[in-house]
């Protein structure tokens, strides 16, 4: 209630930031909401809604963040007041070592976004896969397949299931003629059959009842399956089961985003071992007791 009621003030405050008032507002440090020694200023409140939003909207979405602020700041004040020296330095430790954390990784993202050949040949592809193939044991199974969902009250019903079925669908110019007909006439339908997708995420498409889907992807090829008012026609052209070798088409993306970390990595590593080595031999970076400068400038 007594925020309630703080909000119900703030009112003719807050009315001031929609879209259509901001010409007439105040000074630029009004304020709309105070917590003890901490104000939240017009333009900080300002800043926080969303750009295009419609008056009334403005002013929902203001009253809103108000309220957050507000809440947040009696939560911060009083876990002040109640913080221990310790408590208070060790947070002190961690919000300077997440300062630091967070320069180093801005200024690495910035030498990365420079230097990084992110240009992953395709032949480079192959290679990672070729000596890597322990990584890239199927865990799911997977198919190549293309389905049609059709209302069972359609005209074309016999059309849809004859083209899906027919051998000629591989010619591009039939695949394109059959992706009009599919457009015109069916509720739904995937005829990429060049990508490999997790067989589990084609049951969330197409209501195949198996309890066993490795026996289910060795006996099928061509299916109708019903369902409620809908006919699925599903052609299953080649599949992967469990604890097989993934194929390369499947891992592609995952094998390029590897050889790109790697690539980063070793970027990284090599300008951070070249920006110690010249500290050391500039004498900005300096040992106690010796010795270790030779140590460091073999790294």
């Amino acid at each position: 209630m007594k925020n309630s009621r703080i909000l119900a003030g703030l009112l003719p405050a807050l009315l001031c930031f929609l879209p259509a008032c901001r010409q007439a507002s105040g000074p630029e440090q009004a304020w709309v909401a105070r917590v003890g020694t901490s104000y939240l200023y017009r333009s900080e409140l300002e800043a926080m809604l969303p750009r295009g939003l419609l008056p009334m909207d403005s002013l929902e979405t203001a009253r809103k963040k108000v309220a957050s602020w507000v809440s947040q700041q009696v939560l911060l004040q009083r876990a002040e007041e109640n913080m221990d020296e310790r408590a208070a330095g060790r947070i002190e430790r961690q919000i300077e070592d997440y300062r630091k954390s967070l320069m180093i990784f801005n200024y690495e993202e910035n030498i990365t976004r420079q230097l990084l050949d992110t240009v992953v040949l395709d032949k480079e592809i192959e290679e990672y896969y070729r000596q890597h193939q322990d990584q890239f044991v199927l865990k799911s199974n997977i198919v190549r397949v293309r389905f049609v969902k059709v209302s069972k009250q359609s005209k074309h019903l016999a059309r849809l299931k004859e083209g899906l079925f027919s051998a000629s669908l591989e010619n591009d110019g039939n695949l394109f003629n059959y992706a009009e007909l599919c457009r015109d006439f069916s509720e739904n339908f995937f005829l990429d059959g060049d990508k490999w997708l997790y067989f589990n995420d084609f049951l969330r498409e197409v209501p195949v009842k198996t309890y066993n889907q490795e026996e289910f992807l060795k006996h099928h090829r061509n299916i109708e399956v019903e369902a409620g008012s809908h006919i699925y026609y599903v052609s299953i052209l080649d599949f992967r089961i469990r604890d097989m070798l993934s194929p390369l088409s499947f891992e592609q993306d995952r094998i390029r985003a590897i050889v790109l970390n790697q690539r980063k990595k070793a970027l990284l590593d090599k300008m951070e071992k070249d920006l110690l080595q010249e500290a050391v031999r500039s004498g900005m970076v300096e040992y106690y007791d010796g010795g270790s400068q030779d140590e460091v400038g073999q790294i």
